[in-house]
């Protein structure tokens, strides 16, 4: 009987739905295909960070700010659980407290096929609150080894330890970029590192006299993205770029862009910076963010695609699969470090650099759904291919920002009145999900339809309260359906088992393969090879 082998999940989501680059898929979600071995596994979880009892957690309105007003406490918020489970069947999620979320996931569908999804918990259970009222749009990580957040309403967090956030500051606006010098829409703010803990020295003078802060000429815009070049602070400022200066000089106009282009993001290379702009009249068809990882990117537009920024290539290189878009801060990479430098003797400065980075964190939302969170794009090793992959799943009205901070991937997002954040659990599997290539049917004579038969799933030895699935689609109509072992069963869950055979007789030219891995905790299943017979 013949027989389709996969054998190889390495190869990232394909450019076309039936072919693409060796171990190349249609789509996945949750799986790990940048390990050393070339296997069908479980991603890590995301868990929601800043999720603290009420009796421990104290109003940051204790502490005196510049604003002389109080600023609120946290209070009781809606956290979101994650469920992953077959759409049209029962939601069955695990909330970041203690209790079980009975709320039905939000993305819903009548389809047979498995989906993840995000279903809001009523409350974050008792005795338990969200440290976040507002939404993270920039992260920033200090040299004080904090990472701070700068939410869309003026207030400024901080995570001085593995899953541990407090509000520090208020401002009352919101912060629409930020790099220790924060700014609102019209104002430019700064704090001092490592400075008053009560951040009560906002805004301090400088060392220029008649330098006052804070400044107050930035035009209104809805993004002033910054970065560092050469030691001063560039700032998107409408169809400018300002400055803030190492040596506490400051201008709103350090350099006028073309007429009629908006600033949105900026970047350093090689010394200089980098801006990815939008026509004023078509503002959602610009440069949402860029990163510079093992090549230069950029994501541009609402659907989704990724072009290079290089300044020689202008070609479109990736598109995320279910379209979607990020936030200027929405990129990052998940290795980020300045390590070498270039500098000319006559020179004032260095006048190039090298930063160390492999791979670029991309945090998507309004994509469709099930294809929304967090891609990355590249490679960890230099035989590796260089691929595109939905890591951890995520649909949310808005991710804010994105950041790497000690190794671990953090994201912030907005689900209807609630804001959070989530951070890689390394304690805990998510359900991965393999989508196929269509497999085409070899010609055959006399002409007939195939038969498709079996699929065998041949894995390590299957971990106690792990299971593997099976689904499938022929011709490219209609819903997945799922198939059952010879027992009648759904789901191969035996116990040291290495086998899972499932049956399928069904007719078609054209099929799609979709195999569903359920961990145990931190335990996933580990499939090697995928055989599909058929006659």
């Amino acid at each position: 009987m013949p027989i389709f082998e996969i054998n190889s999940f390495r190869g990232g989501l394909a450019d076309y739905e039936d072919k693409g680059l060796p171990g190349s898929f249609k789509f996945a979600s949750n799986i790990d295909i940048r390990k050393l071995k070339d296997s069908l596994t479980c991603q890590q979880a995301l868990i929601d960070e800043g999720i603290q009892s009420a009796i421990s957690s104290r109003s940051p309105s204790a502490s005196r700010s510049p604003s002389a007003s109080n600023s609120p406490s946290p209070s009781l918020s809606v956290s979101p659980s994650t469920s992953a489970s077959p759409s049209g069947a029962g939601s069955s999620s695990t909330s970041p407290s203690a209790s079980r979320s009975p709320s039905a996931s939000l993305s819903a569908s009548t389809s047979l096929s498995p989906s993840t999804s995000i279903s809001p918990s009523p409350s974050p259970s008792a005795g338990l609150v969200s440290v976040f009222s507002d939404l993270i749009r920039i992260f920033v990580k200090c040299s004080d080894g904090n990472l701070y957040g700068f939410g869309n309403t003026g207030k400024v967090y901080k995570r001085p330890s593995t899953n541990y956030w407090l509000q520090v500051f208020d401002l009352h606006k919101p912060i629409v970029g930020a790099y220790l010098v924060f700014a609102t829409a019209t104002e430019l703010h700064r704090k001092e590192i490592p400075g008053n803990s009560s951040w009560n020295d906002v805004d301090k003078a400088g060392s220029v006299q008649g330098d006052t802060w804070p400044k107050t000429n930035l035009d209104s815009v809805a993004w002033h993205m910054m970065t560092q070049v050469g030691g001063d602070v560039i700032i998107a400022n409408n169809n400018k770029l300002a400055m803030s200066a190492y040596d506490d000089s400051y201008t709103n106009e350090a350099l006028d862009l073309i007429p009629g282009r908006i600033a949105q993001a900026v970047i350093e290379r090689s010394g200089r910076a980098v801006v990815g702009s939008y026509l004023a009249s078509d503002p959602i068809n610009g440069v949402n963010g860029m990163i510079d990882t093992e090549v230069p990117l950029s994501q541009v537009g609402i659907d989704g695609y990724i072009y290079y920024n290089d300044f020689r290539n202008s070609i479109s290189v990736k598109r995320f699969p279910g379209g979607g878009k990020i936030n200027p801060s929405g990129v990052c990479n998940e290795v980020s470090q300045a390590e070498f430098f270039d500098w000319a003797q006559t020179a004032l400065s260095w006048i190039d650099k090298q930063n160390v980075g492999n791979m670029a964190l991309f945090a998507v939302y309004g994509a469709d759904s099930g294809k929304g969170g967090l891609y990355t794009y590249g490679r960890k090793n230099k035989n590796q291919p260089f691929v595109m992959n939905l890591d951890y799943q995520f649909d949310a009205d808005e991710l804010g920002a994105v950041v790497n901070m000690g190794g671990t991937d953090i994201v912030s997002y907005r689900l209807g009145s609630t804001f959070g954040v989530k951070a890689v659990d390394q304690n805990n599997k998510a359900i991965g999900i393999y989508e196929g290539l269509d497999l085409k049917a070899p010609s055959k004579f006399p002409i007939q339809l195939t038969q498709w038969k079996e699929a065998v799933l041949l894995m390590a030895p299957l971990a106690a309260g792990c299971s593997v699935e099976f689904w499938y689609r022929c011709n490219k109509n209609g819903n997945f359906i799922q198939a059952k072992t010879a027992d009648g069963i759904s789901q191969y869950s035996k116990s040291n088992g290495m086998k899972a055979v499932f049956r399928i007789d069904a007719q078609g030219e054209y099929f799609e393969p979709r195999v569903v891995c359920n961990p145990q905790a931190n335990i996933t299943p580990e499939v090697y090879k995928v055989r599909l017979l058929f006659n």
